[in-house]
C-alpha cells in the first residue's frame, strides 16, 4: 500500500503497524462483518470455505483446510503424516517454539540438526546423518520468509520414505525454483497471526495439502470427528477457523501484492546499506526465489550495542531464537546432532530490523545508514 509509505512521522518506528495497513480496507471490513453478524453463520461457513479455495491456488496445491491456529495446523498435519508416539521429525532448532511443541504433544521426538548461516534455514548437508529407523518425517521452516533448499530436502525424504511437512507460518508468497512453498511436501501449515505478512485479527492457521485424502481427513478432526489413518484410531478435536478471521483475510490477500511490494521495496532499501556477509544470502545467487521478508535480520558481533544505537535513536528491533530451541526447557524432549554452533552463533549475531507494508521509506534510508555506519566502525576496530 504505496500510500502507507509517504514521509516519516517523526515518531518512534516500530517493528510492527497493524493499524495503518487496515485503514483502506477498513469500511469493507466492516461491511462484511455486519453482513456475517446479521447472518447467524460464524463458524465454517462460506468466507472460510472461499479463503480456503483462494490460498489453495495460490499455493498450487488441491486442497486447504482453515484450523484455529498456526500450532493447530502444525500438530494435525503431523499427525496425518503418521507421526506418531516415539517416532522422531528432524527439523532446526532456530525456529519458534511452536515448531517444537507439535512434535512433541504427539509425544514424538524432535531432532535438531545445524542451519546454514547464509539464510538460517536448515542445512540439508546435516539431514542424512540424523536418520534413524525411528525417523518418520523432515520439517524444514522457511526461516523469516526465506525459503529452504527442497529440492535436496524431498529428494533426502523420498530416498529414506520420509514425508516432509513444511512449517511455513512466516512464508507466505515464497517462492522457491519458481513454485509457492506451500507446494512443496505432503502438507506445509500457514499462520495467521496478525503480525504474519498474510495475517487476520485474532489466531488462525491453515494446511495445504498435496493430497485429498489428507484435506478430508483434517476437516472431519477439526470438527470433534474421529478418523481412521495410518493404523491408527485419531481423536477430533475443536480446530476451526471463524468466519470473521477468514473474511479479514480474504480482504487483506485481495490487497496482499500490494502490501508485498511496499517490504520489497524497505528489503531492497537496506540491502543497499548492509553488506552481504551481514544479511541474508540465496543458495544459487536466487534463481527463481523470492523471499517475502516477514522478517527483516542483520549479523552483528556486537548485536547489543547495535540494538543499543538503534533504540536511542528511536528505532524498535528484536533478538530472536537466542538461545536456540536445543537450549529451551523442553529440550529434555529433544535429541540433538551433531554441533549446532551456526544456530547458537545466530541467537548470538542476529537483530530484526522494522519492516513492514506501512514503514515510510524514509525512515528506512535512515535505519540502513544507521546500521551501515555501525558496521562499518566495527569491521574498521576488528582490523586496528
Amino acid at each position: 500500500m504505496s500510500a502507507a509509505n509517504n514521509k516519516p512521522t517523526g515518531k518512534r518506528v516500530g517493528r510492527y503497524d497493524l493499524i495503518t495497513p487496515m485503514l483502506p480496507v477498513k469500511d469493507e471490513i466492516v461491511a462484511k462483518f455486519e453482513k456475517i453478524l446479521l447472518s447467524g453463520h460464524y463458524i465454517l461457513g462460506e468466507e472460510v470455505r472461499l479463503l480456503e479455495e483462494e490460498l489453495a491456488e495460490a499455493c498450487g496445491v488441491p486442497a486447504a483446510v482453515g484450523v484455529a491456529s498456526g500450532s493447530s495446523a502444525l500438530f494435525v498435519a503431523l499427525a496425518m503424516a503418521g507421526v506418531r508416539p516415539g517416532h522422531e521429525v528432524i527439523t532446526t532448532p532456530y525456529t519458534f517454539d511452536a515448531t517444537m511443541e507439535a512434535i512433541i504433544l504427539l509425544d514424538a521426538v524432535p531432532v535438531f540438526v545445524d542451519i546454514r548461516p547464509s539464510d538460517l534455514t536448515i542445512d540439508p548437508d546435516r539431514i542424512e546423518a540424523a536418520i534413524t529407523d525411528k525417523t518418520r518425517a523432515i520439517m524444514p521452516v522457511p526461516i523469516f520468509g526465506a525459503p529452504c533448499e527442497m529440492h535436496r530436502i524431498d529428494a533426502i525424504a523420498a530416498e529414506h520414505g520420509l514425508e516432509v511437512v513444511v512449517d511455513m507460518a512466516q512464508a507466505f508468497g515464497t517462492i522457491y525454483d519458481g513454485q509457492p512453498m506451500g507446494s512443496y511436501g505432503r502438507m506445509s501449515t500457514l499462520s495467521f497471526y496478525p503480525t504474519k505478512n498474510l495475517p487476520g485479527i485474532g489466531d488462525g492457521g491453515m494446511v495445504f495439502c498435496r493430497d485429498k485424502r489428507d484435506a478430508d481427513r483434517i476437516r472431519k478432526i477439526r470438527g470433534h470427528q474421529a478418523v481412521r489413518a495410518n493404523n491408527h484410531l485419531y481423536t477430533g478435536w475443536n480446530s476451526r477457523l471463524d468466519e470473521i478471521q477468514a473474511m479479514v483475510i480474504r480482504v487483506r490477500h485481495a490487497h496482499f501484492d500490494d502490501e508485498q511490494r511496499d517490504r520489497n521495496q524497505v528489503a531492497e532499501i537496506y540491502d543497499s546499506y548492509i553488506p552481504a556477509a551481514n544479511r541474508l544470502q540465496l543458495p544459487n545467487e536466487g534463481r527463481g526465489m523470492h523471499v517475502t521478508h516477514h522478517q527483516y535480520w542483520v549479523r552483528c558481533r556486537d548485536r547489543d550495542g547495535l540494538q543499543k544505537l538503534l533504540d536511542s535513536n528511536g528505532i524498535d528491533t528484536a533478538v530472536y531464537y537466542d538461545p536456540p530451541l536445543h537450549k529451551h526447557e523442553l529440550s529434555v524432549y529433544c535429541r540433538n546432532v551433531g554441533e549446532l554452533t551456526a544456530a547458537e552463533q545466530a541467537g548470538r549475531d542476529i537483530l530484526i530490523l522494522p519492516i513492514h507494508a506501512a514503514l515510510p521509506f524514509e525512515d528506512a534510508h535512515r535505519i540502513g545508514a544507521l546500521v551501515q555506519g555501525f558496521l562499518q566502525n566495527e569491521a574498521a576496530q576488528a582490523e586496528s
